[in-house]
């Protein structure tokens, strides 16, 4: 098992390596154990900046800045209010093409990190959830059933979901790389029967070895919430919705056609 973990671990680190071509760069974190684990990585070969956005309070905020303090790694919090979300709205609907409130609260941090970092390369932790079972739904499934979901979601966000993110990162002159989708980390986990990823009520467990290897502590056994809900912009568009007496399916599709609160 620790044979396996140091060699996820090594295509990680050389997967980071690879991609912070620029020194100094824009790291998406939320203080959970992906962006943890890519951070402690980073702060070896390179200077990344931590960046969260939230709303006033909102528990990413919270969380991410004790976290950045713990690795010693610069932070920047990105406070958002409610005028500012509803306002981007039809911006990120047109740009990514949907006007799904979930896809839509989900992809807004990226979008306002993008927009406000001063760095022109970007970083996230996307794709770990897909190969390491990090998906809360997974934990009531089959093996087969489970083995079959990682595999579609897997294909659904290489298919769909990196040429939407590039998007947004193209939109503010950004290239957004990903560490957890490059090719030698998902050779390294060729073969590892997906119960393994997922087990006895746990998620992610192979990662947790390697937050554990890098010695996260608890970081690596921490839980977090979707970015959509830890940021509060999903609870912010939802309050907006519901003061207007509308569905949020209503409003979120309103705000993208309109452009202006209703």
């Amino acid at each position: 098992m620790m044979d396996r973990t140091l060699e996820i671990l090594n295509a990680l680190v050389l997967a980071v390596n690879e991609q912070a071509t620029n020194k100094e760069f824009a790291l998406l974190f939320s203080g959970g154990l992906d962006s943890s684990i890519l951070a402690r990585i980073a702060r070896t070969c390179s200077s990344p900046r931590l960046y969260t956005v939230g709303i006033e309070g909102a528990h990413d905020l919270r969380v991410a800045e004790r976290t950045a303090k713990t690795l010693g790694i610069p932070w920047v919090g990105i406070i958002v209010n409610e005028g500012e979300i509803i306002s981007e709205i039809a911006s990120l609907s047109r740009l990514i093409s949907t006007d799904n409130p979930l896809i839509i609260s989900f992809e807004m941090p990226l979008y306002f990190v993008a927009k406000t970092a001063e760095e022109t390369l970007l970083m996230s932790g996307q794709g770990a959830d897909e190969i390491f079972g990090g998906y809360a739904r997974y934990l009531t499934m089959s093996c087969q059933e489970l083995e079959v979901s990682m595999r579609k979601d897997l294909v659904e966000l290489m298919s769909i979901g990196v040429s939407r993110e590039d998007r947004i990162a193209e939109r503010f002159g950004k290239h957004l790389n990903r560490p957890f989708l490059h090719s030698t980390v998902l050779k390294a986990l060729e073969g590892i029967p997906t119960m393994e990823h997922v087990h006895n009520g746990v998620r992610k467990v192979l990662l947790r070895e390697v937050g554990a290897q890098l010695g996260l502590g608890d970081l690596a056994l921490r839980e977090k919430k979707a970015a959509q809900y830890g940021s509060g912009i999903m609870k912010t568009i939802r309050s907006a919705a519901k003061r207007r007496s509308m569905t949020l399916e209503s409003f979120v599709r309103y705000m993208a056609d309109k452009g202006e609160s209703p």
